[in-house]
């Protein structure tokens, strides 16, 4: 049976579709294994790309001023810098891309064409005269690198320059060449390479010099410049078309450059920080200090090193900030980091150290803004301080000396300070307690105390706790920033900050203490501290203006004791020359702000009073305004005779001072100041006859008193009330009588 004509052309259409739909299943069963291999090389475990991809990279730091400080190393001092494509210049990616593979834009990962050609140029040559390798299967031996040559090797080279390609773009996959190639003399990377060979960032290479490096990775050791200058300009020429004597110039200009190693302790410490905060390392980071400043602060501290030689100081630091943000402009960690047999690696600036007196004004600042059940304040800078020979604490008796082992009888309270006494400081914290002035520190940022602090009680006071100079220093610029911290947080109330820096500024009152000494002197308003341990291994120097702060230490991390009588005079004057350095360059000094809730006042400088007819001389000090004190009445006039007349605590003292003085002792209540309530006395069987318990009372109505011990009369005593008991095994109840009034205390003779 004949087909019609349209029965014919259906079927011609239903073949031409099945062809159609046949050659279409073929297309996308094509495209399905394209994809299926794509996706198999891509996401195929591949540890080793993810390790090369991810391995360390040299951090370039940076001063302020953009000055490079250091380039750090990776293993075995190993220079690997990392350069953005985006920095990379243009004409550095051409010449290598010219050098090494002209085909990289347009090949899979394996130049087809290259290699057989080099198989052909091999074959004839019957040795291997030419390599094929891609840029992208150089990456691949460097992410795996094997010393064997086989061909089994050389396939796996392939398979995985294809999973190269497949996971990375071009361009990415050239910057992680050009940022990882080889060049020997201990660097990698085109920018370690660039400052390597020719001391340059590579924006700065001329093109001769970009070509001279492009040819060095096929044979680092021979196409050295800096060791075979000819046969790098050679190779350079006959891949370039630059005149050979202007490349073999360039080559011959090469020399192995010197890495700076500026600030080794600082930037070692900005390397922890950054670790911890558990991100990658940056490849480069510019930093807040100043090279500039940094050398003068060295310089300046190398030549006090040379002089402290002769006083058994073998260590010294610095740390100098910027008080606007806390941020550091100068970090001497120690004299020389390759002093190793003085530990010149060990970072004084984060060592913990006793600071001795340094720690004062930070307790002398709480006292002033501390107040008393009434509201008041309980210290001011008229406050009248005893000087003299006090114990402190029952069980665990404390008895400070200072540091000339003199008291001075009644001190105000700008005089104690400014003179560093240690008497007075102790009784403000025994006033104030351990546990308030820790929680200050804490504010402060002494994570040091934290764990120690508690342990070191009143010794706090004197500085007896561990704390580093970088913590020390950052705390001492709170008083020129108006007792705010670098975050803005109000530590000391405004008008204690300001109050505290006239004290540390005045010269007059450290007269007592050290003398009229000029190394404090500045032409610009400055405040500065010092301070020594107790066994001299640390002596300390703090200074700050409105815009810096500084902190010195010297001493030993041996702990070997200071020869001689150094004080802090050293570190005092290195202190001084820094920020001479850096304010006398300015010309819009003012003077440090006034208090404003406080006046001057005409005061008597012995009882710290309003000054009244009777004084001989008179200061002016800061007094809270309506809250005067009252009229001097320590200096009394009777008819043509005047008189000093003190109040009964320092009755012992003036009994060796020897000067003519009477006490008043009718106007205060009875009181035994000596032995402490609860106190612990140890008897020593060896000379236990001699022993006595100091017995001490003051005040009363009475010129004589009556001693009871444990209820039984013991004895009459008469002005002064001291009595020496000789000690027994047990407890002891002494009370006192005088006239109408009593005072009673217990202890323990064990």
């Amino acid at each position: 049976m004949k087909t019609s004509p349209m029965e014919r052309l259906k079927k011609i259409f239903s073949k031409a579709r099945q062809k159609v739909l046949a050659k279409r299943k073929r297309l996308f069963a094509l495209l399905g294994m394209i994809l299926a291999m794509h996706l198999a090389l891509r996401f195929s475990p591949y540890p080793e790309a993810k390790r090369f991809r991810e391995k360390e990279r040299s951090v370039r730091f940076y001063d302020r001023n953009g000055i490079l400080l250091q380039v750090s190393s990776v293993e075995d001092g190993l220079k690997r810098e990392w350069t953005d494509w985006e920095k990379i210049p243009k004409k550095v990616k051409k010449a290598f891309l010219k050098a090494e593979d002209r085909r990289f834009f347009f090949h899979p990962g394996v130049d087809i064409f290259s290699a057989t050609a080099a198989a052909i140029q091999n074959a004839r040559a019957k040795r291997t005269v030419r390599g094929a390798s891609t840029i992208t299967m150089q990456l691949v031996k460097m992410a795996s690198p094997k010393s064997e040559r086989s061909m089994a090797k050389k396939i796996g080279e392939v398979f995985n320059a294809f999973r190269i390609e497949a996971r990375f773009s071009k361009r990415k996959i050239f910057e992680l060449y050009l940022n990882s190639v080889p060049f020997g003399q201990n660097c990698e990377g085109v920018a370690s390479a660039a400052r390597t060979f020719f001391g340059k960032e590579l924006k700065d290479l001329t093109d001769e010099e970009i070509a001279c490096l492009a040819i060095i990775p096929r044979r680092p050791g021979g196409y050295n410049p800096i060791q075979n200058p000819e046969s790098c300009a050679a190779r350079a020429a006959e891949v370039f078309s630059y005149d050979y004597n202007e490349l073999l110039k360039a080559a011959k200009g090469a020399g192995r450059f010197s890495y700076p190693f500026e600030m080794p302790h600082y930037i070692e410490y900005v390397k922890r920080q950054l670790k911890s905060s558990a991100k990658r390392m940056p490849f480069e980071k510019s930093l807040t200090a100043s090279l500039e400043v940094q050398k003068n602060a060295e310089g300046f501290l190398r030549e006090a090193a040379k002089i402290a030689r002769g006083s058994r100081i073998a260590n010294s630091a610095l740390l100098l900030i910027d008080n606007s943000d806390a941020s550091v402009l100068a970090w001497i960690g120690n004299n020389d980091w390759f002093d190793y047999f003085h530990s010149g690696q060990i970072d004084g600036v984060l060592s913990k150290i006793q600071p001795g007196s340094s720690m004062k004004p930070f307790l002398y600042g709480l006292a002033l803004d501390t107040r008393g059940a009434d509201g008041k304040e309980l210290f001011s800078p008229a406050s009248v301080l005893p000087d003299i020979p006090m114990e402190f604490g029952s069980q665990k008796i404390y008895i400070p000396e200072n540091f000339n082992n003199r008291f001075n009888g009644p001190v105000r309270f700008r005089v104690a300070l400014a003179s560093s006494l240690n008497v007075p400081a102790v009784y403000i914290l025994n006033e104030i307690g351990v546990d308030n002035y820790l929680l200050k520190l804490e504010e402060l940022g002494f994570e040091s105390l934290k764990s120690g602090g508690k342990k070191a009680d009143l010794g706090l006071a004197l500085g007896a706790g561990e704390v580093s100079l970088y913590e020390l220093t950052r705390a001492f610029s709170v008083w020129t920033r108006d007792g705010k911290d670098s975050s803005g947080k109000e530590i000391y109330s405004k008008d204690a900050a300001r109050l505290i820096c006239s004290i540390l500024s005045d010269k007059n009152s450290r007269a007592l203490g050290f003398g009229y000494n000029q190394v404090f002197q500045t032409e610009y308003p400055s405040i500065f501290k010092t301070g020594t341990s107790n066994q001299y291994q640390n002596i300390t120097a703090l200074g700050s203006t409105k815009k810096y702060t500084i902190g010195v230490w010297m001493g030993n991390f041996s702990g070997q004791t200071v020869m001689g009588k150094t004080g802090s005079s050293l570190p005092a004057e290195v202190a001084k020359k820094n920020l001479d350095f850096l304010e006398l360059k300015r010309k819009d000094h003012k003077p440090f702000p006034e208090p404003e809730n406080w006046a001057k006042a005409k005061i008597c400088p012995l009882s710290g009073m309003l000054a009244g007819k009777d004084c001989k001389n008179y200061v002016f000090e800061y007094v809270k305004k309506g809250q005067e004190p009252s009229v001097c009445n320590w200096h009394k006039s009777e008819g043509k005779n005047s008189i000093l007349v003190y109040p009964p605590q320092y009755q012992r003292w003036l009994l060796n001072s020897k000067l003519e003085a009477q006490v008043n002792h009718a106007a205060y209540p009875l009181k035994i100041t000596s032995p402490k309530e609860g106190s612990v006395f140890y008897l020593k069987a060896s000379s236990a006859q001699k022993q006595a318990v100091s017995l001490e009372a003051i005040g009363g109505e009475e010129e004589s008193a009556k001693l009871y011990v444990n209820g039984t009369f013991a004895f009459t005593l008469e002005r002064p009330f001291v009595f020496q008991l000789p000690m027994e095994k047990g407890v002891k109840n002494c009370k006192i009588i005088c006239g109408s009034q009593s005072a009673q205390v217990t202890f323990e003779i064990k």
